[in-house]
């Protein structure tokens, strides 16, 4: 990539909504519990791809919605933040929907993933003239999209271009994750990810799982190890408000950094002085596109 132009990015992942969860009291099974209920844009990949273009990235988002009002809005909504979407309209599964359970500072999410699990090879556009491609881990999770993560992997790869990919959900993750992410660039996992993926991060280095992999691990900061060295950045003090999106965030300021020529140090930094910027407020996208609906 030439120097000082923005970096070109290819997110593939789901596109949905998130219905934010707050109960002002202890849940209790039976109960009519009082909480604050709010309605954002979210999916995985559309969280990525919003912070992306909000760090300043070209940025398109490969993804499929259902034939419905919340698709459509969903998409309008992504748009408005300067992400190009490449959107399938699945016209039989609704679009994936998550409610996120907030209390205390932690989650819980329910999720339906509905036409974003149902994303194919087909649905891929012409990779030409783009710099990078992030996958969604939770693309190659569902058996049912897993072809088109793999495929999006292949076709990048081909066409000369760098990869990263979030493996997004721990308890999901198996061994045969490793071997359908071989060879990328750069994996993005938490502590939790990092554990049920073998542990150790050098050991995913050595074995060629990844080039480098870039750990993020809550108030303990990140870390970065490729096969020239370890790196490690501080977490940014911050009173969190909703840790949803976080991740995604991180995902999204290491990436503009490492595109644009920082070295894994600034690259980890950058990530988590988004991660932080995140947590400062409710929903996963970035302040400016989050929604009030």
């Amino acid at each position: 990539m030439s120097a000082g132009r923005r970096p070109r990015i290819v997110v593939v992942g789901d596109i949905g909504v998130d219905v934010l969860v707050a109960p002002r009291t202890p849940a209790v099974t039976g109960a009519d519990v009082p909480a604050r209920i709010r309605t954002e844009g979210g999916g995985a990949g559309a969280n990525t791809a919003a912070w992306l273009a909000h760090l300043g990235a070209e940025v398109t988002l490969v993804a499929r919605v259902g034939a419905d009002a919340a698709g459509s809005a969903a998409v309008a909504e992504l748009s408005a933040t300067g992400v190009l979407p490449a959107v399938t309209v699945d016209q039989d599964k609704p679009t994936c929907t998550v409610v996120v359970l907030v209390e205390n500072g932690d989650r819980t999410m329910l999720s339906d993933r509905g036409a974003a699990a149902r994303l194919q090879p087909a649905d891929l556009p012409d990779l030409d003239g783009a710099d990078h491609l992030h996958l969604s881990g939770y693309v190659l999770l569902d058996p049912a999209s897993r072809p088109a993560g793999l495929a999006a992997l292949a076709a990048a790869r081909a066409a000369g271009m760098s990869t990263s990919v979030d493996p997004q959900a721990a308890p999901a993750l198996t061994a045969e994750f490793r071997e359908w992410v071989r060879g990328v660039d750069l994996l993005l996992p938490n502590a939790d990810e990092l554990d049920a993926l073998g542990g150790s991060a050098a050991d995913l280095v050595t074995t060629g799982t990844a080039r480098a992999v870039a750990v993020t691990d809550g108030a303990r900061g990140a870390s970065w190890i490729d096969v020239a060295g370890r790196w490690r950045a501080p977490a940014q003090p911050v009173d969190a408000v909703d840790p949803t999106g976080a991740g995604d965030a991180f995902d999204a300021g290491l990436l503009v950094a490492w595109l644009g020529g920082a070295d894994p140090a600034e690259s980890l930094r950058a990530g988590c002085v988004a991660g932080a910027a995140a947590v400062r407020h409710n929903g996963a996208r970035p302040p400016t596109a989050v929604s009030r609906r």
